[in-house]
Formats: C-alpha cells, structure tokens, sequence
C-alpha cells in the first residue's frame, strides 16, 4: 500500500468555528512524505475531506468512538451505531447542561464508571486518558468526543470501515491517542506524529482484526502503534 494517503486529525470539541478553525490540525502524509500540515479546519471540513481522499486511505482522530459499556446499556443502546444516534440526539443537551455523569465543576462519577475498557488498560500502563465524561480541563475530550461520533456515521455512510467495530479495509478510520505516539502534546506535533507513525504501521493496521468481545465491540478501542504494543 505504497500509495496510502494517511490523514490525522488533532481533533476539538469547541463549538464556535473560529474555535474549530483554531484548535483542528490537520496532517497528511502520502507516500510516506508530509504533504499538509496547517490548522483552519471545522469538523465538518476535516471529516469531508477524510470523505473525499481517494483509496486507499486511513485516517486517525484523536476522540472517543464511544462511551463506556454501562453507560450504553442504560440509555438502551446495544450496538456502537445507536450509541452514535444517541450522541447526535442527545449531544448537544448533555453539553449544554451537564449532568451526571458528565461534569463541567465536580465529578460525580465513582472512578470504576468513569473510563472504557480500552482506557483503564492505558491506565494501568502509566497514561492519563480522559473520561468521556469530563467537559473541562487541559487534555479533556467530552466534547469533542460527542460532537465527534455523529461524524462517524457520515464516514461510515461513505463506506469507511470503522475500527474495531469493522475490520479494516482500503478506506479506515482509527481512534488514536497521541501520547502513545510519542507525541510533544503542541496540536501540530500531535497530528504530524500520529500521521508518520500510522504510515510507518501501515501493515500493521491492515492485519487489524474486528472486535470480537462484546464489550470491545460497543466501546470501541484504540489504536496502538507496533512499537507501543512491544514495550
């Protein structure tokens, strides 16, 4: 697959587009050469051009595909897609006015239900994820998560495979996180790193195996580099 286009996305959650335009970079490697590399990105705008590069194409965002298990079950979802119907109806409302379990001031939350299965083993290896939960604070990922999954539908929709709920083909979509990455945590940096390492992985990603667990298969997982898994 010498001929990748691989797209990474140094996500947000703000809501203004000059926000959006700020704090999204973009970097695109192809051939194994950086070709893009620059912010003025809205979500819609990073995800449409995710949408229209030519296969193959495999493209990381720094967010969460989906939320933790219980939290699922409870608002009646038994599959990622109506976890991602139910951020698109239920988003905005849980942003606006947080309530349990998500928090803008104090968490409520008991440390067990706050993360995915994913999040605790990247816990449990010395990394700090941030819950889904959380909608404030440096490195926090509520809102952008949120406002994110809907996006997932529109890539799916344009036949997108969507790890690990999918296994992977010409056209992928992975949820990373840049600090297993090796990233230096500037936006720029973060999506020219995931960009290069997810290049470097390329065959890697293409063995990829779908979710089998039904815990994995509505959660969802992220993506780690070859380096990462052997340490």
């Amino acid at each position: 697959m010498d001929d990748l286009t691989v797209i990474a996305v140094d996500w947000s959650g703000a809501r203004s587009r000059a926000a959006q335009r700020r704090g999204i970079w973009v970097a695109v490697v192809r051939d194994g050469t950086l070709v893009e590399s620059r912010n003025g990105w809205t979500r819609e705008q990073a995800v449409e051009l995710v949408a229209n590069t030519p296969a193959p194409v495999y493209a990381g965002f720094d967010f969460s595909f989906g939320v933790p298990e219980w939290f699922a079950l409870e608002h009646g979802c038994r599959t990622v897609d109506e976890v991602w119907a139910l951020a698109a109806r239920e988003g905005d409302r849980w942003l606006r006015t947080p309530m349990p379990p998500f928090w803008r001031y104090r968490c409520n939350v008991v440390p067990e239900r706050r993360f995915r299965a994913c999040e605790e083993q990247l816990r449990a290896r010395g990394y700090a994820p941030k819950s889904i939960f959380q909608l404030v604070g440096n490195g926090q990922v509520g809102a952008g998560s949120v406002r994110g999954m809907p996006l997932l539908r529109e890539l799916r929709a344009a036949g997108f495979a969507i790890w690990p709920f999918d296994a992977p083909g010409e056209r992928t979509v992975l949820e990373v996180y840049p600090s297993t990455l090796g990233a230096k945590g500037t936006d720029r940096e973060d999506a020219e790193r995931a960009a290069r390492t997810m290049w470097h992985d390329r065959t890697e990603i293409a063995r990829l195996a779908p979710a089998i667990g039904a815990v994995e298969r509505l959660e969802g997982d992220v993506w780690l580099p070859a380096a990462f898994r052997d340490t």
